[in-house]
């Protein structure tokens, strides 16, 4: 069971960029024990420096030994999905070009016939990933609701560089009043989520863990002004992430003015750069990845410490793009993200070959035709399941050893999760395509054992259970904990009637130490934490407002440091 070792590689344009020295990602298989991967961890020389759950990532710093060897015989342990290097990225910006001094490019792509109908909507909110954003420039200062420093750990996101703050200006900078520049989508709030150095530089950790930080606190448009993402495989599965969870990525395409490979990812939008006479900007990265164009040559906007400047690159094309996102989901909240998508990209002023290519993808952004065409699209209820079939193991099989359980899981608009539950209690979940688990029937008794799968959409709608059962074989010897988690429900009590949002609060305890937290309503997973302590007081904020009023079953799981897992349940009544 070899995991995906350096294939980000095979992407000449991610092969040539640096690297973090001494640190790997890895992508654990949902299933993976704290233990076992600690003692992999000391075996390999391999320090855990974070974990990034929701994509079961954690970073690695190498203290001794070659990189390239630990990085293999992790491969080669069975425990993880893909074992990649850190690479390190710039912000897609090029020189000022003092050719062009307005904001032409809002009539280019049809911004003032689209604010005939909307400006935004405080309901959309646009997260910039970014080098940070001035919130005291006049254009911001009542439009940044907060955001995160992911690269220092902080709360402080000030942009010393200047480009996240000229991003976030194009997307949604205050309009109508009196100074600086327009934003496209003026009523939109921002987040602010610094990833990077003084320098401008991240890594693919942070970029990932910015993308997903922004979806958790409430993004609907997260954009990423930063290249070559389109074959990053860590980004690709924040990306994955937050899409199956409400949001639109926008990526710019980069800006070495090369035709580039790699397909890039349906998930997200990856915008190439035009000029003000509707062709591609020289700098402009091209490649069948692109799927939209917008002005990126030239534009101006606003600048740190105040006033405006004009600036060039795929950078700037891509918020162009997000801001366009967020007028038309503005006028039709309803729509997932799937839909808005493929609005953008059909609403179009068609560039280049006739249709989709590699130079303009679909073509250029258009506003108006957006906002149209959202208007008029009719958000129908989703009510089909995903499709779901077991792919191993075979029911009636035999493992006495680790192996890998596998599904596959397809659905129109997309697949949250897939959930294994083992004898009807939960175990472990994917988020991402392949659906893959890892099971350990060291950690279970010697006999039958039922393994049951159950897929859930964007939506909520859950597929049947795929059930399977497998003999587990005698134990191997693997470790067990002396004794089992102990999960109390501390608030709210059992059986309360809520009508909105409650805070579900509860003490975890488990003396040899627990991994993760997860809970789950009426079967479905919601969210899940990593724990790194004998005991914890967790909580989750079930959003019940939009549940059908009756009973629902609350349930927490979690997972011990030797992998063993405990679930606890409450009922709760919505009115």
């Amino acid at each position: 069971m070899t995991a995906a070792l350096f294939s980000d590689d095979d992407a000449p344009t991610l092969a040539e960029l640096p690297v973090v020295e001494k640190e790997l990602l890895v992508q654990t298989f949902p299933g993976a024990g704290k233990q076992e991967l600690a003692e992999v961890y000391s075996e390999v020389g391999a320090q855990l420096v974070e974990t990034i759950p929701q994509v079961d990532m954690a970073v690695l710093r190498i203290e001794e030994g070659d990189v390239t060897e630990v990085g293999t015989r992790l491969a080669d342990s069975g425990l993880f999905e893909n074992v990649q290097k850190n690479y390190v990225f710039e912000v897609t910006a090029t020189p000022d070009d003092p050719l062009f001094s307005s904001q032409s490019y809002l009539t280019q792509v049809g911004v003032p016939k689209a604010w005939d109908i909307t400006t935004g909507s405080q309901d959309v909110i646009i997260a910039v990933v970014d080098t940070g954003i001035d919130e005291n420039h006049a254009d911001l200062r009542d439009k940044v609701i907060g955001g995160y420093n992911i690269y220092d750990d902080n709360d402080d996101y000030d942009d010393i560089v200047g480009h996240g703050t000229s991003v976030a200006g194009l997307a949604a900078a205050s309009a109508d009043n009196g100074t600086g520049v327009a934003g496209i989508s003026w009523e939109s709030p921002i987040l602010a989520v610094k990833v990077t150095d003084e320098e401008g530089m991240s890594t693919a950790r942070h970029l990932a863990a910015g993308i997903l930080w922004a979806a958790g606190n409430g993004a609907k448009i997260i954009n990423v002004s930063f290249a070559p993402l389109q074959s990053n495989s860590v980004v690709r599965s924040a990306v994955e992430h937050v899409h199956n969870r409400g949001a639109i990525v926008v990526i710019s395409s980069g800006n070495s003015g090369k035709t580039l490979k790699g397909s890039g990812y349906s998930q997200a939008l990856f915008v190439g750069a035009v000029t003000s006479t509707d062709r591609i900007a020289s700098f402009s990265d091209r490649g069948s990845y692109v799927d939209l164009v917008a002005p990126g040559s030239g534009v101006r906007s606003i600048a740190t410490g105040g006033g405006t400047s004009l600036v060039s690159g795929t950078s700037f094309s891509a918020p162009i793009v997000s801001g366009v996102a967020a007028l038309a989901w503005s006028v039709n909240p309803d729509l997932r993200p799937i839909s808005v998508q493929n609005i953008l990209t059909t609403a179009v002023s068609d560039l280049g070959t006739r249709g989709k290519d590699s130079t303009y993808g679909h073509g250029m952004v258009d506003a108006a035709k957006a906002v149209e065409e959202a208007l008029d699209t009719t958000a129908t209820e989703d009510t089909g399941p995903p499709e779901l079939a077991v792919t191993s193991p075979k029911s009636g099989s035999t493992r006495s050893g680790r192996f890998r359980a596998s599904v596959t899981a397809t659905d129109d608009e997309g697949v949250a999760d897939v959930v294994l539950s083992i004898d009807g209690v939960p175990f472990a979940t994917d988020t991402r395509s392949p659906y893959r688990f890892l099971v350990n029937p060291n950690q279970f008794s010697t006999g039958n054992h039922e393994l049951s799968f159950v897929a859930t959409d964007f939506s909520g709608n859950a597929s049947s259970p795929k059930t399977i059962t497998v003999k587990f074989g005698a134990s191997q010897g693997g470790q067990t904990n002396s004794t089992a988690t102990d999960i109390t429900f501390t608030s709210p009590a059992e059986g309360s009637s809520v009508r909105n949002s409650v805070t579900i609060k509860a003490s975890v305890s488990d003396p040899d130490g627990l991994a993760t937290v997860e809970w789950f309503v009426d079967g479905v997973s919601k969210v899940v934490n990593a724990v790194g302590s004998t005991s914890s007081s967790v909580s989750f904020v079930w959003q019940a407002t939009g549940e059908t009023r009756g009973t629902h079953t609350i349930t927490l799981v979690a997972i011990d440091a030797y992998g063993n897992m405990t679930s606890a349940g409450m009922e709760l009544t919505k009115r």
